[in-house]
Formats: C-alpha cells, structure tokens, sequence
C-alpha cells in the first residue's frame, strides 16, 4: 500500500507542476468525469459513433474508472489525467491511472471536438489476476466538449489503453500486452485567460 500512495503523490505532484507551467494566454479547463472500462482495442469501426454504441460499452463494462483532466491549450495543448478504478479488469484489482497527452482541438466556442495521445502509467495493487504492480501506457481518443454558456459544460470521452509486457501472476509468469476501451462522461470547468 506504501508503493500505491506513493506512486499515488508523484502523479500528482506532477500533474500540479505541469498544469502551473502552462503559457499565459492559454485557456485552462478542468474535468471531473466517470466512466466505464473494458478490456478490448480502441479502433476506428469500434469507436462509438452513436450513443446507442457508447451505451453497449458501458452496459459491457467489467470495470469503472472516475478521476480528473485538467487541459490546456486553443488548438494544440496538453492535458493531464489522474484517475483511479477500483474494479481494474477484476474486482479484487485496483489501479491509479496518470497519463499526460497531446491535445488537438477545434477552436470552436460552444462545440469542441479533439484527439489526443500520449503516455503515462497504471499501477495495480489488490490479490486480483489483473495485478501487474506498475506498467508503462500508451492511449489514444477523442472527444467532444460541448461548452453552452458560461465557464461549465459538459464532455464526453472515448480512448483506447495499451499497457505491453504487463507481467502476471496467474500459473506462472506471463509478459501480455494489456488493451482496454474507456468511455466517460464529465462536468468541464473553463478557466479563460
């Protein structure tokens, strides 16, 4: 539990000092979002282009996930994630989520659609079989925010995870490539410079 907390603090330590060095006239967002996690590949045939697809993912999940995103940038911007699911791929795995990404978004005011990809790590702790201790990541999405009026609106989220050579401990050791879709729901809070 000792390596989770602290793992844990070094995320968001980091999280803080990359979200302060943010350029001046950059707009700031930060989301609090809930999703559902299952394992699977993101791709483009099965990405949720309806609602009625995001709803079988959910209705599919085998695990959640809630946590925040804090943004930055008009077009081209980073953000940043720290998240925790406590039914990582089983109920006996938890896992705490940090990931760092590049941002590129429409410079729309109220509808905002964007991709993003980048890198990060999954720690995994509990007596489940997805414990794998922790993992390099690799994701990749996209998305739309839709900002009405006001500095609050709403986001709705689609990536895939990849986390290679994840070691567990089932019969014996095993290097797998560990691949899982997320989709997620947020209140946005804007933050104009």
């Amino acid at each position: 539990m000792r390596k989770v907390s602290a793992v844990f603090l070094r995320a968001l330590m980091m999280t803080v000092v990359l979200s302060v060095s943010v350029p001046a006239r950059a707009d700031i967002d930060i989301t609090a979002f809930a999703g559902a996690q299952r394992q699977g590949k993101l791709t483009l045939q099965s990405a949720p282009g309806t609602a009625s697809n995001l709803i079988r993912i959910i209705n599919a999940t085998t695990f959640g996930v809630f946590g925040a995103r804090i943004a930055h940038g008009k077009v081209f911007g980073g953000e940043h994630t720290l998240a925790f699911s406590s039914n990582f791929i089983d109920s006996e795995t938890k896992a705490f989520i940090y990931n760092s990404n590049l941002l590129v978004q429409a410079p729309l005011p109220v509808v905002k659609p964007y991709g993003t990809a980048g890198l990060g790590l999954i720690h995994t702790s509990g007596d489940g079989v997805g414990v794998f201790g922790t993992g390099f990541a690799i994701n990749y999405g996209g998305g739309v925010k839709f900002l009405p009026a006001g500095p609050v609106g709403v986001r709705i989220d689609v990536r895939g995870y990849t986390v290679p050579s994840a070691e567990f401990r089932v019969f014996e050791m095993e290097n797998k490539n560990i691949n899982f879709v997320e989709a997620s729901f947020g209140i946005v809070f804007v933050i104009r410079k």
